[in-house]
């Protein structure tokens, strides 16, 4: 049996990709670490968790305007029914509503309440001041260090053209 496969001609070399290994195996803890940080101080201070007020977001960007299930999914990078587990649980809290589309009453779109639009107004803030905080500590962890400095570069620095 001849094996239809398609030639290999990524330029990709072994250095290069035990070089994205590493930083890999770096920011995947780094990522928990924050994850958790942001979660508890949201929670602490707000009453919703990290993963809820992404989405509460992702539903007020759209305000006054609609998110299918799907699409909600799409931009957290979540399952449809990590989604609308999410969904689920901003309407309870009176955060969110889901109606039906108009033209096919099985697909369901949500909308941010005026509750949830408040609390994602005060929340973000949290989120914004606690993520630099947190960014900026980890700027001298020698763990993360390089990450960090990575992850905050302007666009100015990454243009060399820009000075």
């Amino acid at each position: 049996m001849t094996e239809l496969t398609e030639p290999h001609d990524n330029e990709v070399t072994d250095s290069d990709a035990e070089t994205a290994s590493r930083l890999w195996e770096r920011i995947v803890p780094m990522f928990s670490l924050l994850e958790g940080r942001l979660d508890h101080t949201l929670k602490r201070r707000h009453g919703i968790g990290l993963g809820q007020l992404m989405a509460l977001g992702a539903l007020a960007r759209e305000h006054p305007g609609s998110v299918s299930v799907s699409g909600l999914a799409r931009r957290l990078g979540v399952s449809v029914s990590a989604a609308s587990r999410m969904l689920a649980q901003l309407e309870r809290t009176g955060r969110a509503v889901r109606v039906a589309w108009p033209c096919d009453r099985r697909a369901g779109r949500a909308t941010v309440t005026e509750t949830g639009l408040d609390l994602w107004n005060r929340a973000c803030h949290t989120l914004h001041r606690e993520l630099s905080l947190s960014l900026g500590t980890l700027r001298f962890d020698e763990r993360y260090a390089h990450l960090v400095a990575r992850l905050c570069r302007t666009e100015a620095d990454q243009d060399p053209s820009a000075e």
